[in-house]
């Protein structure tokens, strides 16, 4: 009898211990309601067996008369009702300190922390990336390929929708991206309005003009990697290994961190997060820009569409580090050829089988290409095929006497209906300060221009007619074009 009443008065003061618990439940844990009876999760599958069994049991009362549900046999504290969720952040600010009213950072060199990850660059793939580039891995890039970047033109200006380009072999380079650039103003745009058809594609505001180079940088690396993967090259501020014998330091490529990448969208969240380093002064955008597209296309097939062999030294710039026709083609298709012909040929001009074919352009590109140069023989002039002549996207890079441009049409039937040839308007831009205006260029194809009668006086008219129109006459020939008040500067 005894030991049943000290059972009874443990339970009680149990009992009692648990009603305390419950009137203060409703300040444990945040976000709990006061009205709210908190339940107590039994941890274990034999714990859960056991909240079942209680479940089941008959309720019962407490000494005062007051109603229980259960009396648990283990209490365990109670968890939070929302769920916690991870955040992945790319990395953390730098720690600055608060002096007054001015906030000092800590000295040194800091890592950027839009560029944690990557592969750090090894000697073996700078020694073959400057000989693919340069040609050698002693020499490196002059001071205005250094300079060169992704720049915009001034949004206020006469050329809002521009890249500024510098007199240097990257202006050539910078022109296909330009290219792919104006074909996401024009004709790949995400948000199509009535006000923005025409010419007010060519005013577009800071976002969309950001929008479009991201794009174009994308598309033109993805394009390089077969549409499968691709790589973007970015700087760090430390050298990646130690000097050798082999390689000449240039403080560019020893310092490459790289991004390997197989989904597009990946590739397009990358550039935006890092489109600073391929625009700002100190950033050298065209060179890792080059560093990227040669490294998209890899290497070993970089060489293959050089078709290198033993004897010969083909790279991606010329001497006079001038944008190779090679370079222009892997910007503009994705494959580093530097013929312009279509598909391959088996056959010399003499009819005698070649050795091994010779690999042209085998696709319509996005954009396309135009060449003219006065110093050519008339009858042995350079030919550009049609793949080339007639891209999917009204814009064609120019290269006239060694001079770079880029003429674009506003009209996309211009490369798919033959009707629209007749009579069209183009633009020619040069990305150079010089600029001044935009250059429109009305073309009649229909009648074209006066042709005289004699050889002699026929003679006498081409070479009165300005370089560019030679250019434009190679793709639509015999064409009259007028340049609308502005005079011919090239």
């Amino acid at each position: 009898m005894a030991e049943m009443k000290n059972t009874s008065l443990a339970e009680r003061d149990q009992l009692n211990r648990l009603l305390k618990f419950l009137e203060t439940e409703a300040t444990i844990g945040p976000g709990n309601d006061p009205k709210r009876r908190t339940s107590f999760p039994m941890f274990g599958r034999r714990s859960m067996a056991n909240a079942t069994q209680m479940d089941m049991a008959p309720k019962r009362s407490l000494a005062n008369g007051s109603p229980l549900d259960y009396v648990p046999s283990i209490v365990s504290p109670p968890l939070t009702n929302h769920r916690m969720h991870t955040v992945y952040v790319d990395g953390w600010s730098p720690v600055a300190v608060k002096r007054g009213d001015t906030i000092l950072f800590p000295s040194g060199p800091r890592k950027s922390a839009n560029t944690l990850g990557g592969v750090p660059i090894c000697l073996e793939t700078a020694i073959d990336l400057r000989k693919i580039v340069y040609g050698t891995p002693i020499h490196s890039f002059s001071r205005e390929w250094r300079k060169s970047t992704f720049e915009f033109m001034c949004i206020d200006g006469q050329f809002p929708y521009g890249i500024q380009t510098l007199r240097c072999g990257a202006r050539g380079l910078a022109l296909c991206v330009q290219a792919y650039m104006l074909k996401q103003l024009i004709f790949d745009r995400e948000y199509k309005s009535s006000a923005l058809l025409g010419s007010g594609a060519l005013c577009p505001n800071e976002f969309e003009r950001r929008r479009a180079l991201i794009g174009a940088i994308c598309e033109i690396l993805w394009q390089a990697g077969e549409k499968k993967r691709c790589c973007v090259c970015l700087k760090e501020q430390e050298a990646c290994f130690g000097p050798d014998y082999r390689y000449k330091m240039d403080g560019i490529t020893e310092k490459l961190q790289l991004f390997e990448f197989k989904r597009y969208e990946d590739l397009q969240n990358f550039v935006k997060r890092n489109l600073e380093q391929f625009q700002s002064d100190s950033g050298n955008g065209c060179i890792l820009f080059l560093y990227s597209l040669v490294l998209s296309r890899t290497i070993q097939k970089v060489k293959d569409d050089l078709q290198e062999d033993h004897d010969s030294k083909l790279k991606l710039l010329t001497d006079m580090e001038d944008a190779d026709q090679s370079l222009i083609n892997l910007a503009l298709t994705g494959r580093a050829t530097p013929h312009m012909h279509n598909g391959d040929l088996l056959y010399d001009s003499k009819g005698q089988l070649l050795p091994k074919p010779v690999h042209g352009i085998k696709s319509r590109s996005q954009a396309g290409f135009l060449f003219w140069d006065k110093g050519e023989d008339p009858e042995k002039r350079t030919e550009v095929g049609s793949m080339l002549k007639t891209p999917k996207n009204p814009i064609w890079v120019t290269k006239v006497n060694g001079l770079w441009g880029l003429v674009f049409s506003l009209n996309p039937d211009l490369v798919s209906d033959w009707r629209v040839e007749n009579r069209f308007t183009m633009w020619y831009y040069t990305g150079l300060v010089t600029q001044v205006k935009p250059t429109l260029l009305s073309i009649e194809t229909r009648i074209g221009r006066p042709r005289p009668k004699t050889g002699l006086a026929r003679k006498e008219a081409e070479n009165k007619i300005p370089p560019l129109e030679q250019c434009i006459m190679t793709k639509w020939y015999g064409a009259d074009i007028k340049w609308n008040g502005t005079l011919p500067f090239i």
